[in-house]
């Protein structure tokens, strides 16, 4: 066979592989405890069944695939074999679930008529071109590869864009309540047993996006907008002389009223990320503590009592809320039921289910959601959390620890700023001060050894005071 031909059968090989393994476009992590989810639905049942295997192992599993029952697979990595966002670990896409056959314009349009449809409406809509789109056997999926995937620190920011996205696709019957990155979609090449239809994928342009580059276009604030939003609140925070100004929240005992006019429709993100962090923060000190087993005595109820807080910030979604709390339970008290686990987060459970009925508190004349939040003071000192702890947690910190790490940026951006204009590094800067510094002291030596007194030195030379320039010298 010669090389043109050998080149073609290659090529064909390679688009009939990524056909095949659909999945290994977003699925690609290289670590052993990385897992994805699958769940089969076998013909006259109606319960679905849930199994987890390792990524690594996914060729192997997909082969092995009853390909005529229904099967999902999981869009996400998790670091448990569990879809838990608790035991989220990254994503490489993003992805919205197209139920066109719900619209009467739509249904009974063939995959390439509906595949149309979605191109078009992408290019009207402000999306770029998806990766992939999928035949799902009745709708389309569609999905944007990323050229890297999102670690759990980004979900609440990832969750922003792909409501977005949804929200755009509106008008193709876009799956408002099939966003999150638990989301399982239905696997190419299996049958869907509604419609008598292969799934199988229809668009593949093979396009990686950069995703902040991509959430910067689609969304009303940048990464870098809000990042600045951040570090400014950390600053005053930091800065005394900034406690007269209206702040935009509100504290009273552990509980934060969150002022919607300062922050606009940034609240449910800012809201949503402080949470996911702190509740990131909350299980570092869990680790930096070496509580391999659980809470101790002592802290137990107050940890899965903050946790359940942090996580009805996160997820506000009630039964999403519940199945998250139990895992939750399981890492803090992993000898509670979930009876008891329920009974020390009942208070949160409680305002959680007023949340989900539309209701209201009022906190120093403002209306606000009844969920709890906390001020970082009262975490470091219910949990006792030393300097050295702080350190290590992203949002925990005491307003000393935030002036640091804001005097650190200041420094960072100054030093930016001299390198972009050519001037002099930190540690030329730094050396040229020690060199004047080092001249100094030798001229001052040297008035000394001709006899004139310590003041007549200060003066002459420059230090503030006799007792300076002595100092200085000796």
């Amino acid at each position: 066979m010669d090389g043109a031909n050998m080149s073609a059968l290659k090529k064909n090989d390679d688009n009939l592989f990524s056909s095949w393994i659909e999945p290994a476009h977003y699925l690609r992590s290289d670590s052993r405890t990385a897992y994805f989810s699958l769940l089969t639905q076998p013909e006259g049942m109606t319960a679905k069944r849930q199994r987890s295997y390792p990524v690594d192992s996914m060729g192997f599993v997909l082969a092995e695939c009853d390909k005529s029952i229904d099967t999902w697979i999981s869009q996400a990595e998790f670091w448990a074999p569990t879809r838990r966002l608790l035991h989220f670990m990254r994503v490489g896409l993003l992805f919205v679930d197209l139920d066109t056959y719900k619209l009467p314009e739509l249904a009974g349009l063939s995959a390439e008529a509906q595949l149309e449809r979605l191109l078009r409406l992408c290019e009207t809509a402000g999306l770029p071109q998806p990766s992939l789109v999928i035949f799902s056997g009745r709708g389309l999926q569609a999905k944007w590869l990323l050229d890297a995937p999102l670690p759990a620190r980004a979900l609440p920011r990832w969750s922003l864009v792909q409501r977005e996205i949804g929200r755009r696709l509106v008008d193709l019957g876009s799956d408002a309540n099939a966003l999150d990155a638990s989301r399982v979609l239905r696997l190419v090449h299996t049958v869907n047993s509604k419609s008598g239809e292969v799934v199988r994928v229809v668009h593949n342009t093979g396009t990686r996006y950069d995703f902040d580059k991509l959430a910067d276009s689609l969304l009303e604030f940048t990464r870098e907008q809000l990042t600045k939003l951040r570090e400014d609140r950390a600053a005053r925070e930091a800065d005394p002389t900034q406690t007269k100004q209206r702040p935009a929240t509100r504290t009273k005992g552990h509980l934060t009223a969150i002022d919607t006019a300062a922050l606009s429709n940034l609240r449910p993100f800012i809201g949503a990320q402080l949470a996911w962090d702190r509740l990131h923060d909350l299980r570092k000190l869990a680790d930096l503590r070496g509580w391999t087993k659980g809470a101790p005595d002592g802290s137990r109820d107050l940890a899965v009592f903050v946790g359940a807080s942090f996580l009805a910030q996160a997820v506000p979604n009630v039964p999403r809320f519940y199945d998250e709390l139990r895992v939750l339970g399981r890492e803090f008290a992993p000898h509670w039921t979930a009876s008891m686990v329920n009974g020390s987060a009942s208070a949160v459970i409680d305002r959680m289910k007023r949340l989900a009925k539309g209701e209201k508190v009022e906190f120093n004349g403002h209306l606000v959601d009844p969920r709890y939040r906390w001020r970082n003071d009262t975490l470091i000192q219910r949990f006792g959390i030393t300097p050295d702890e702080e350190r290590q947690l992203a949002t925990i910190v005491s307003r000393g620890e935030a002036a640091r790490r804001h005097a650190e940026r200041e420094a960072q951006r100054r030093a930016e700023q001299r390198d972009a204009a050519g001037g002099p590094t930190r540690a030329e800067y730094l050396a040229t001060v020690s060199a004047g510094a080092e001249q100094k002291r030798a001229t001052a030596r040297l008035l000394r050894a001709q006899g004139k007194s310590w003041a007549e030195v200060a003066a002459e030379v420059g230090y503030k005071s006799a007792e300076v320039a002595r100092k200085s010298c000796a």
